[in-house]
């Protein structure tokens, strides 16, 4: 069957499915078709297939909260729950929770189940991954309509980060440094919308402090990293601190696009023309060109819920892209003034 035989077949298809149907949804089913007609190996569409069902899975559990804040809390599967890093966890969980935000884990033992327990089950996800060294369900989770299993640990990830608007790094082995590491890769490169970074430890502890005082301060002496990365961090050992940290950052911003070479930031609340003339004045350094400007219902289509909220529209240097959380907090508090 060549190309043009596809096409056919897949555009009869979308036709019966009797909905409107873009060209995203024709391409999804052309790039599966293509796939399945071309002559791969039966390891590779397994694969494609176990994917492809993972996050189908992922995005129908995740559908009906998408009007919820949602913090991603990752950490050790080992630790005890008797441990002042647990204790700490659970303590996250609950502050969260009590704050309106739902809880996301690894769905394990551990600090992710510290963290589900005190969140509870009804403001909690689990995220599971299935490991020669089975990994169950923590009690929390384990028959919660919230909680569903990956073979991949990308799919597992894409979710983490794609439904959070705050990601939690508590003390962990090489599992915890990878998703930090992935947070922060992601930011950094702005493959990620801006959002809170916390290293969160019991007090005490300083489990994150020789991290930040020797290795990412040795990559900034190296030039390996930007001297503003590491601002994409907060290290602190109070839930307080933590929690206000990221509710601070949605206290006036609301969400972020890109349309072409424009960074867009959504705001509740517009800036005043003083407001915007000061943002203008301290980051006019990181922009590629232009100024930063305040527009209204600008892209013509946007996100749905999203057309009546003002923008700030701006083509920043797309080297400074960790400088954006700076910027959303800047603008937060002259909204504020």
């Amino acid at each position: 069957m060549n190309s043009a035989d596809i096409e056919r077949r897949v555009d009869a298809l979308l036709t019966a499915c009797g909905r409107e149907i873009t060209p995203f949804h024709k391409q999804l089913l052309m790039e599966t078709v293509q796939l399945i007609c071309h002559d791969q190996s039966l390891a590779d569409i397994k694969m494609m297939a176990r994917t492809m069902a993972e996050i189908r899975q992922g995005l129908e559990m995740f559908s009906d909260y998408t009007d919820r804040r949602k913090v991603s809390l990752f950490g050790s599967a080992r630790t005890q729950p008797d441990d002042p890093r647990y204790i700490q966890g659970r303590a996250m969980g609950k502050a969260l929770a009590d704050a309106g935000f739902m809880v996301i884990t690894g769905g394990g033992g551990g600090m992710m189940q510290a963290a589900n327990e005190g969140a509870g089950e009804a403001q909690s996800f689990g995220i599971n991954i299935n490991l020669p060294m089975e990994q169950k369900p923590n009690p929390v989770v384990a028959d919660s309509p919230r909680h569903f299993y990956c073979q991949y640990f990308f799919t597992r990830k894409l979710f983490f980060l794609k439904e959070s608007s705050a990601v939690i790094l508590t003390p962990g082995g090489f599992g915890t440094l990878d998703e930090g590491f992935e947070t922060l890769t992601l930011l950094q490169t702005g493959r990620n919308p801006p959002m809170p970074v916390i290293m969160l430890e019991a007090p005490g502890d300083d489990f994150w402090g020789p991290f930040l005082r020797s290795w990412v301060r040795r990559l900034k002496k190296d030039g390996l990293i930007d001297s503003e990365d590491d601002r994409l961090l907060l290290h602190t050992d109070s839930v307080e601190v933590a929690l206000e940290h990221i509710e601070s950052f949605y206290s006036n911003y609301h969400s972020f696009r890109y349309v072409g070479r424009w960074v867009l930031l959504r705001m509740v609340r517009p800036l005043d023309d003083g407001a915007l003339e000061r943002l203008n004045a301290e980051f006019s350094d990181v922009l590629a060109k232009g100024r930063i400007e305040q527009v209204y219902g600008w892209p013509q289509h946007d996100d749905e819920g999203t057309e009546h909220l003002p923008r700030l529209r701006l083509q920043l240097d797309r080297h400074r892209m960790s400088v954006l959380p700076q910027i959303i907090r800047r603008a937060n508090a002259l909204a504020a003034r």
